[in-house]
């Protein structure tokens, strides 16, 4: 029976393979070269012209547009999981039964679910290992984002654990949409709707996983601004109030205060008279909000539960669902 599949399936599986693996080369090739071009251009070592840094504006404009377009191999990453659900996991159970070939199996001494559990296994290894492939080289993309410093949350989606999670998940969703549905497009279709729809939906929790750290807003201790203390590699969220009290305040009475801050200034800030002095005459602090750089590797094994988790649910409906199918 494996062998069986494995033979159905091997176009599928070497592509995909194939196709994992020449990413892979284009996108190490890709940050290596992109590196290289930094350095001969001399962008981080630019040393700005007196009053002014047009100088090295030139340098780093010049630098992007040397690499730009090799940036889009790791595009590719995001969309790649998508295309797995939508191409190879929606067709996966919809052709055979759209076209009826699964009676063939079904009249042999082979059960329903151990034909299923089989075609899933297959297919869901080839794309596994297809993430695995390449987990480790997404981080290359930190070459293309400019600055001496790492910021590993800005690649989270495209390296590790999760990227892996992806595929499994978007295999097996799209296998269920089309064992449900038994046909085709409706397959491939819903189901990268489906992958879609979670991955944005996961993607706005995702800050969420850990109580966020907090660090003062520049001018909060004086004016002028005070360097900020958030370390430059972390994951920033954005400004979150609280009161003297510490409980938190809500984004529309920030807001509000701060417009009444410009109308009644003009828009003008002093040393004495500023939006951070203003808001804290009416109770309200301002700190920054971020994710520490330190927590990356939770953050990827929570998600790669929360998506692993999903594949393993939508592989034990397609099973059940083919269980319980008629002919």
């Amino acid at each position: 029976m494996t062998w069986l599949m494995l033979r159905q399936y091997r176009v599928h599986i070497v592509a995909l393979l194939a196709l994992a693996a020449v990413l892979a080369i284009g996108m190490v090739a890709a940050a290596g070269y992109a590196t290289r071009i930094r350095a001969e251009l001399g962008v981080d070592t630019c040393v700005p012209l007196p009053n002014t840094n047009v100088n090295c504006v030139q340098l780093d404009t010049e630098w992007r547009r040397r690499v730009g377009s090799l940036s889009y191999l790791f595009y590719s990453l995001y969309v790649l999981p998508g295309l797995v659900a939508s191409y190879v996991g929606g067709p996966l159970f919809a052709v055979e039964f759209e076209r009826g070939t699964h009676r063939l199996m079904w009249t042999q001494s082979i059960s329903r679910v151990r034909w299923a559990a089989v075609k899933l296994s297959v297919v869901l290894l080839a794309a596994i290992a297809a993430g695995l492939v390449l987990a480790p080289f997404g981080s290359e993309q930190q070459a293309f984002l400019g600055g001496s410093s790492r910021r590993p949350f800005e690649t989270f989606e495209i390296e590790g654990p999760a990227l892996v999670s992806y595929f499994a998940f978007g295999l097996a969703a799209g296998a269920f949409v089309g064992a449900w549905s038994r046909r085709i497009i409706t397959g491939m279709f819903v189901g990268l709707l489906v992958f879609g729809v979670a991955r944005v939906g996961i993607h706005n929790l995702r800050s969420m996983y850990e109580e966020p750290a907090t660090a003062a807003f520049p001018g909060y201790q004086g004016y002028p601004y005070q360097p900020s203390a958030i370390p430059p590699d972390a994951w920033l969220l954005g400004v979150v109030a609280f009161d003297t009290e510490g409980r938190p305040v809500s984004q529309e009475r920030l807001n509000a205060l701060t417009q009444e801050f410009n109308a009644t200034s003009h828009g003008i800030s002093t040393p004495t008279n500023n939006d951070t002095t203003y808001l804290l005459e009416h109770g309200v602090i301002r700190r920054w909000a971020y994710q520490p750089a330190d927590r990356f590797w939770t953050f990827q094994l929570i998600e790669a539960g929360i998506f692993s988790g999903l594949a393993a649910v939508f592989v034990v409906l397609t099973l059940w669902l083919v269980r319980r199918r008629d002919a």
